[in-house]
């Protein structure tokens, strides 16, 4: 039985959350104490206090995965335990059914999750009624996580159009070889705005004012602002963008959030700076601005230290998010092979750059980086080491102990090193090194592991419960080894029993319709007659994005 004040409609929530993940019965009372701060709160006899509601669902979850938990007091490490549900490629986020997405949310939220960052851009539309399929589902969740005290983003590129309403003549430059710009803008539509011109700026404020208009009633805590990824202008009157078009762009719409959603704090983004233009200009532009301008008022700078050093190295006068990769990692399809533990990878990260950090939003493309989320989600809320999460999850998720968890706890913790691979013509998958991380650390590359894993998975699969064997949880860890063991007895080939695996990862999580990327490799013919052209196949397969 749990025990609230039932006039509160968010600890309700909360209440019912928790009674449906608990494995028996529970006796609890939920309290909510403002006095604490929003990032504490205590367990004591039975009884979870919390300065937020985000707080107390986090005490929530450490009950329910240690219902015998000692008395504590709780401070998070970081402010933003977030996740970031990508919504494009038609992957997972695109497909599955809300009533199981919105269970995956309240998991993710026992685990520690206290944002969400989702994305809309108004340039893959004609316009805004032609998205309302996919505007619906982003605010439905973003609804339903604000019902269980997890606070929501949004993400937009600040100088999108939509397609049928971008004047040619006040369109965006997204070409190279002048103003500092010695590379095109590679995620370009061609359809954005130049800020440069009153009627450019003009334009781009009627199109921000149409977004707030639509997603005002979601009640966003933070609008995120996108500077490349598809934004941008490299004209003379814009260029460097990070610290000119941009700024303007962010400085221009701050104004209408306030107008629209006067509880809605901004966030600021400086992915692919420096990508274009080869050096420090747009940190050291937006740096100034920040301090000299409006945007001090922002909440935090998206940055993420795996891709760029400017912002951990000098500084920057907003608090830094980052936005770490857990998805893609030098292997495709991602998520193609079932679940992709990364936890070395995470630690060696987390250890080098997490005090510079006030949290982030993990990019994520679907379910099967769910350990990662968790890894992520406990660095965040406690420095938890990746080893020990993992173990914590394998004995929560799907109750194993004793032996069967030391040969799981072992076998997931391999899966690092026979992961990273490369993908070839004729169904070939080889390991590989992933090729951005230092060769000092000694990650991938390992088949001689992978008769052992599946040896070990399978073994513990066997001692499993029908209903946890086919728990779309342990079907990631449990088809990731069998695909893995069958791969290794066949020179790293696809044959029958490879693709009948890859079609049940497919209908597990709703990939029929996924982009190549993301979706199994279960192609008939030529490796390339698919939805993406070789070029655009052999910057993934080497390790890059499209982005």
């Amino acid at each position: 039985m749990i025990k609230f004040n039932e006039n509160d409609k968010i600890l309700s929530n909360i209440a019912k959350m928790v009674n449906k993940k608990a494995k028996g019965e529970i006796n609890l009372s939920l309290v909510l104490d403002e006095s604490l701060g929003e990032y504490n709160g205590k367990y004591e006899n039975g009884v979870i206090t919390g300065g937020s509601y985000h707080s107390i669902v986090e005490l929530c979850g450490r009950f329910l995965r240690n219902p015998k938990m000692e008395n504590i007091d709780f401070h998070s490490n970081k402010e933003v335990c977030g996740m970031y549900l990508a919504s494009h490629n038609n992957n997972y986020y695109l497909h599955a059914p809300l009533s199981e997405i919105f269970d995956y949310m309240e998991d993710l939220a026992l685990w520690g999750m206290n944002h969400i960052k989702m994305w809309f851009s108004i340039c893959e539309f004609d316009t805004l009624e032609d998205g309302r399929e996919f505007i619906d589902k982003i605010k439905s969740i973003l609804k339903h996580c604000k019902s269980i005290g997890v606070k929501t983003m949004l993400v937009t590129i600040v100088n999108g159009a939509f397609r049928n309403n971008s004047p040619k003549e006040l369109r965006a430059d997204w070409t190279s070889g002048h103003d500092g710009y010695i590379y095109n803008l590679n995620a370009h539509y061609h359809i954005e705005l130049c800020p440069s011109t009153d009627e450019g700026m003009a334009k781009i404020l009627e199109n921000r004012r149409i977004f707030l208009e639509e997603f005002k009633d979601a009640e966003p805590d933070y609008i995120g602002f996108g500077p490349y990824d598809q934004g941008g202008c490299s004209c003379a009157k814009c260029a460097p963008w990070g610290a000119n078009g941009y700024v303007k762009c962010c400085e221009a719409t701050l104004p209408l959030i306030k107008e629209y959603l006067p509880n809605t704090k901004a966030v600021l983004s400086t992915w692919q700076f420096g990508t274009f233009t080869g050096d420090d200009s747009e940190f050291i532009g937006l740096k100034k601005a920040i301090e000299n301008g409006p945007l001090k008022e922002c909440a935090y700078i998206n940055s993420e230290p795996q891709y760029q050093a400017y912002p951990f190295r000098e500084g920057m006068p907003l608090p830094l998010i980052g936005f770490p990769e857990i998805s893609m990692c030098a292997t495709l399809p991602w998520g193609g092979y079932g679940g992709n533990p990364i936890p070395e990878l995470l630690q060696i990260l987390w250890d080098k750059y997490g005090d510079k950090l006030e949290g982030g939003y993990p990019y994520s493309e679907g379910f099967f980086e769910d350990i990662n989320k968790v890894v992520m989600l406990r660095f965040y809320r406690e420095n938890k080491k990746a080893s020990d999460t993992i173990r914590e999850y394998l004995a929560y998720e799907f109750g194993l102990s004793g032996e069967m968890l030391d040969k799981a706890h072992k076998a997931v913790m391999d899966m690092e090193d026979t992961f990273y691979r490369a993908f070839e013509r004729g169904h070939r998958y080889p390991l590989r090194k992933p090729p951005y991380v230092p060769e000092e650390y000694k990650l991938g590359g390992n088949p001689e592991k992978m008769p052992e894993i599946e040896k070990a998975i399978v073994e513990v699969h066997n001692t499993l419960p029908k209903e946890i064997q086919e728990n779309k949880k342990w079907q990631l860890i449990y088809l990731r080894a069998v695909i893995d063991g069958e791969l290794y007895r066949n020179d790293f080939t696809r044959n029958d029993k490879v693709l009948e695996y890859f079609y049940k990862i497919m209908k597990l999580f709703y990939l029929e319709k996924a982009g190549s990327c993301i979706r199994p490799d279960v192609l008939e013919g030529d490796l390339f007659a698919n939805d993406l052209t070789k070029e655009e196949f052999d910057i993934l397969a080497a390790g890059g994005t499209l982005d």
